[in-house]
């Protein structure tokens, strides 16, 4: 058995739980391929799925990391291999789940290897970053012309990133992008399926877990996050969760509860356009599950058990 599936898809369409089904099909390890929900201290923030969401089904890299500490696409690369290492050793088949789409594109076609930058500086960086942020674009445009024309010039981590790596090592991001490792799931038989739904379901999705978010008691964990400290770096992934900031301005008073709500579903849809326009640009050889009225969740899962198995 060398068989690996993976499922993806954008936010809030019920990828896992066509994940948690399909695995009460057949033996299956259900594995997370979500950058977020790898944190132990965001389950509520991330929707990660809880232990009765899953039925007691066996998973694997759900909240296994502690929130102050550095967990790279690397790391992530290495403890999925030996999830499904593990899976195959006892005859199961790995699922892996989750709309991270670099997590996807690493795994299938190998990752770039990027060396870790210096402590000096990182620090360099953020002090830029807050002080003189275009003197980190205008250094990328001079010295890695090719990164900063490819680069999302408006996103600051991801600037920043390129500043960092080129100061340290000499080389632009462009030139280590392209030296890229062995994919992992070159050796396996591999299927692939994004799973979608039309925008009635989709928009009604995203509203309904944004309310659930406050039910379930999102403020006390982000209350924890913030009294931790460990939000205080700027690579914090909390940064990158969406919701942290609006619980964040509500619990100092300065939004109210259905302001933060309705300003979470408005990233969220944003959020879940750009998943979809990287899928489509990105994975566009993968298989289209479209999720209907009349063609739901386990219908999907059933499809495909029958196409893999079949």
């Amino acid at each position: 058995m060398n068989t690996v599936i993976c499922i993806s898809g954008c936010t809030a369409t019920g990828k896992s739980r066509v994940a948690k089904e399909l695995a009460e099909i057949r033996p299956a390890v259900i594995i997370n391929a979500d950058s977020i929900q790898v944190y132990r201290c965001m389950a509520i923030l991330s929707s990660r799925p809880t232990s009765k969401d899953f039925g007691g089904l066996e998973n694997s890299l759900y909240g296994h990391i502690e929130c102050g500490v550095d967990y790279s696409v690397g790391k992530w690369l290495e403890d999925v291999e030996v999830a499904i290492r593990n899976a195959h050793r006892k005859e199961k088949t790995p699922i892996i789940v989750g709309g991270t789409g670099l997590y996807f594109s690493a795994l299938l076609n190998g990752l770039s290897f990027i060396p870790p930058v210096s402590k000096k500086t990182r620090q360099n960086s953020e002090y830029l970053r807050k002080t003189s942020p275009k003197t980190l674009l205008h250094d990328l445009k001079v010295n890695d012309n090719e990164t900063y024309i490819n680069i999302d010039q408006q996103n600051i981590v991801r600037v920043q990133r390129a500043w960092e790596v080129l100061i340290d090592t000499g080389y632009g991001l462009s030139y280590w992008q392209k030296q890229k490792s062995v994919p992992i799931l070159g050796k396996y038989n591999n299927r692939n399926f994004i799973i979608s739904c039309d925008q009635s379901i989709l928009q009604e999705n995203i509203s309904n877990r944004s309310r659930e978010m406050f039910e379930q008691k999102v403020d006390i964990e982000v209350k924890q996050i913030l009294d931790s400290n460990f939000h205080a770096s700027f690579y914090h992934p909390a940064h990158k969760a969406i919701g942290f900031f609006e619980v964040c301005e509500y619990l100092r008073g300065n939004i109210t509860l259905e302001q933060a709500i309705d300003s979470i579903v408005i990233k969220t849809r944003q959020y879940a356009k750009k998943q979809r326009t990287w899928f489509r640009n990105q994975m566009s050889e993968w298989q289209v599950i479209e999720i209907t009225k009349d063609f739901n969740l386990t219908k999907a899962s059933q499809l495909i058990d029958k196409s893999v198995f079949t």
